[in-house]
């Protein structure tokens, strides 16, 4: 017998056992092969890894992002710039130089939160993150001496009161529902400005920070970043060495860029990108904003104060068909929450469907005669007609407008289209001399939505079970009771249907294939997990 041959089939069956052990190991933990393949090319050590990221900010301002108003400087400020509370991708809180929140009613001290500091944060120049930070950031976006973004999150705020380096009071003037949500500002440090304010220019050229990445260098039109080495989560050491941005004069400049290959990762807000960059060699990602237009119903006009009535609009329209006449960059939106909201824990789409809109009508006791359903009030026979106002200026919500009118039309509700100047247009939805309106809103990154069910509603729908639900909401702390009081709400939506949903405007994020990284952007935060991000 053939001994080495033996020993050779032996070995030969280890191997085999050894690589099955392996394979099985490494599905253990992947769900797929494709998920294992892209954990490891997540951490790759490869030689063609590239140790920079480029980005860009067109009509740069300045890069203190409390005082800019550029948008792509709110866009990456995030990586460098830390705020109190972050959102998730789903929005929903979580803290970041805050360790947590607590708020306090009553008479003596009237509305007051409190909010208890990290304490192993460092400036990226080494001196320690205090309450003095938060304080002199707040003070300064309250001064009224230049204009932020962040003004309107700090509005109902009267004093402030620092309990110790890392517990600081805020008093505000009323409840201000959901205010946590508004803690998200970046803060700047008050030893850095000193005596200063954020108007200094030489301070403003390369503030600290206490993010993942701090102001390395400033090279002719670019800002280079490196790794913050007192960020506090080790864990989240970048990939790369470093993240450069360039300043261009405009967009069409960084459209060039980009498709020259300078840029690897562009925040497109047009809706037809392809004009500008082509249709090939980039990965496009499409997100839906917060930009959500919907359909007002008067609850309070005769003809559409039952709620049979309003549904069987709901049902009759067709909101792909009416989708498809506003072109690239739009989807159907059925609520105000549904831009990613975490609270927003249901599909509320309501397909079409013309015969249980007849049915309703007919429970209600409409008849269809002569293509036009009507029903006698008495001894009047009124036909259902209704108006939609639109504001003239807007050509996107005209077009929506029309084409509405045109479905309720073809099913026997005789509509036409008001077209309206802006301030008429908003004298009679004040006044509420409407019977439908195509209104638009950007929804806020809190889940307050008062606006809709609250006290003097733009529908004037009175409902106490949803006002209640609505007021008492920022009140919740159990966020189990707070998704489920949020449920009964869409239940009542559904039925009484104050509103119709719409659309909403998506954005688009584009990168170069070579980047490589998990990318999920939301209209809060485009650059989540950028610390795995890279580009070969």
């Amino acid at each position: 017998m053939d001994k080495g041959g033996n020993v050779f089939k032996y070995l030969f069956i280890v191997f085999l056992i050894a690589l099955a052990s392996i394979t099985l190991y490494v599905l253990s933990k992947n769900d797929t092969v494709e998920e294992a393949l892209e954990d490891l090319d997540q951490t790759s050590t490869a030689s063609n890894i590239q140790k920079d990221l480029r980005f860009a900010i067109a009509e740069f301002d300045t890069i203190n992002p409390i005082i800019s108003n550029n948008r792509n400087v709110h866009e990456l400020s995030k990586i460098i710039f830390e705020p109190l509370v972050t959102l998730s991708p789903s929005y929903e809180i979580v803290y970041d130089l805050a360790t947590g929140v607590t708020k306090e009613i009553s008479e003596e001290r009237g509305v007051v939160y409190t909010v208890s500091l990290r304490k192993d944060v460092n400036w990226s120049n080494g001196t320690p993150f205090t309450s003095e930070d938060v304080k002199y950031t707040i003070d300064q976006i309250k001064s009224g001496e230049f204009r932020s973004i962040y003004q309107e999150n700090l509005k109902s705020v009267i004093s402030l009161n620092l309990i110790d380096d890392h517990t600081i009071e805020i008093f505000l003037s009323e409840n201000d529902p959901f205010f946590e949500y508004k803690l998200t500002f970046p803060i700047m440090s008050s030893a850095y400005y000193g005596e200063s304010s954020f108007t200094d220019e030489e301070k403003n050229l390369a503030p600290v920070s206490t993010g993942k990445f701090k102001i390395n260098e400033l090279v002719n039109n670019q800002i280079k970043l490196t790794y913050n080495d007192y960020y506090y989560d080790k864990s989240k050491e970048p990939m790369v060495e470093e993240v450069i941005i360039t300043k261009y004069g405009t967009m069409g400049e960084v459209y060039n860029a980009f498709k020259s290959g300078d840029i690897d990762f562009l925040n497109i807000k047009v809706n037809n990108a392809e004009d500008y960059i082509g249709t090939i060699g980039y990965t496009r990602i499409e997100y839906k904003s917060r930009n959500f237009d919907y359909m007002a119903i008067n609850t309070q006009n005769e003809l559409l104060a039952s709620p049979n009535v309003r549904k069987a609009i709901s049902y009759l329209i067709d909101k792909n068909n009416m989708i498809s006449v506003l072109g690239a960059g739009y989807v159907v939106s059925n609520f105000p929450l549904d831009y990613g909201s975490w609270l927003y824990t249901r599909d509320l789409n309501v397909e079409t469907n013309l015969d249980y809109a007849s049915q309703l009508l007919l429970e209600d006791g409409w008849e269809l005669k002569n293509n036009i359903w009507q029903k006698k009030f008495g001894y009047k026979t009124q036909r259902l007609e209704l108006t939609i106002l639109v504001n003239n200026n807007d050509e996107l919500r005209v077009r929506a407008a029309e084409n509405i009118a045109e479905q309720c039309t073809n099913f026997g509700i005789k509509v036409n289209v008001q077209q309206a100047n802006a301030d008429y247009y908003n004298n009679l939805l004040n006044q509420r001399r409407y019977d439908l309106a195509i209104v638009g809103i950007q929804s806020g990154f809190t889940p307050d939505l008062r606006t809709f069910f609250g006290d003097n509603n733009l529908a004037g729908f009175e409902n106490e079970e949803a006002k209640n639900i609505v007021n008492n909401a920022s009140d919740t702390t159990d966020k189990k009771e707070l998704a489920e009081s949020y449920n009964r709400l869409f239940d009542i939506y559904l039925e009484e249907v104050p509103y119709i949903g719409l659309y909403r405007e998506t954005d688009l994020i584009v990168s170069t294939q070579s980047l490589v990284g998990t990318i999920m952007p939301n209209s809060y935060d485009l650059y989540q997990n950028i610390e795995l991000w890279y580009r070969q």
